[in-house]
């Protein structure tokens, strides 16, 4: 870590607001400028930058809508500073509006910037690289956005399938005391890959309603039930990985 670096780290409980503040009140503190980048502005000024109206700054916060209040929130979040962000699920309950100016506020920052986010659309349009948890201990980045990442995941795997038969037609060595795969492992083996393919559209599938505009008008009864989804088929693309795993060593003999 360098000497001059400033961490800004928000979780998804992000910054608690004061129901009895007002939107102004929330963001000055009790002064009427605040540093932004360089230079000073009027915290009138600087709310505007968030499309807050006349009147909506002079309102309480406990009569903000939610998208307003994630809209503030994202002002207090952006006047803290520092030059290395962290955002742990920064689009959660953000208006289409809202979250536009979140993603220029990203693009346009100066310093580095750790999102962590199941919206693969958001991911798309803020990032450049993609540090990726794989399952099984395995931690791989890509540079590019998600659709490249996933994109080059896809060639990793055949070239894993195409460096195992490979290995398998090298080794002409009799191992009779290593054990072989069963008919049964065999059928399994040949049809992992399309699991995993399957499964993986399946995370994506569940990904795609949380990242839809309208999640919140046509799935937010369903939000509990789409999450242990999610996770339950992100587990089931970690078992598959490590039973092909598994079975490329018993067939290679090691």
């Amino acid at each position: 870590i360098g000497e001059n670096t400033v961490f800004n780290y928000v979780d998804q409980s992000r910054l608690l607001l004061n129901d009895n503040d007002t939107v102004v009140e929330a963001i000055g503190e009790g002064n009427n400028f605040i540093k932004f980048g360089d230079h000073q502005i009027t915290v009138w000024s600087y709310l505007k930058r968030f499309l807050f109206t006349d009147d909506r700054i002079n309102t309480l916060v406990g009569r903000l809508s939610g998208g307003e209040k994630s809209k503030l929130t994202l002002a207090r979040i952006l006047k803290n500073g520092g030059n290395f962000l962290m955002l742990d699920e920064p689009t959660n309950d953000l208006d289409l509006p809202t979250l536009r100016i979140l993603e220029e506020a990203i693009i346009s920052f100066s310093g580095c910037v750790i999102v962590v986010s199941h919206d693969r659309y958001f991911l798309n349009r803020v990032c450049n690289g993609i540090l990726a948890f794989e399952g099984n201990g395995k931690v791989y980045f890509s540079e590019g956005n998600y659709d490249y990442y996933l994109e080059k995941r896809t060639e990793r795997l055949s070239e894993l399938k195409d460096k195992s038969e490979k290995s398998k037609k090298m080794d002409t060595r009799v191992k009779t005391s290593a054990r072989k795969l069963t008919w049964k492992e065999n059928k399994e083996l040949e049809s992992i890959e399309e699991k995993i393919i399957e499964a993986e559209e399946e995370v994506k599938n569940i990904e795609d309603i949380f990242s839809s505009p309208d999640f919140y008008e046509k799935y937010a009864a369903q939000t509990n039930e789409l999450n242990e989804k999610l996770e339950n088929a992100k587990l089931l693309v970690k078992n598959l990985y490590q039973r092909w795993e598994e079975l490329e060593n018993i067939k290679n003999g090691e």
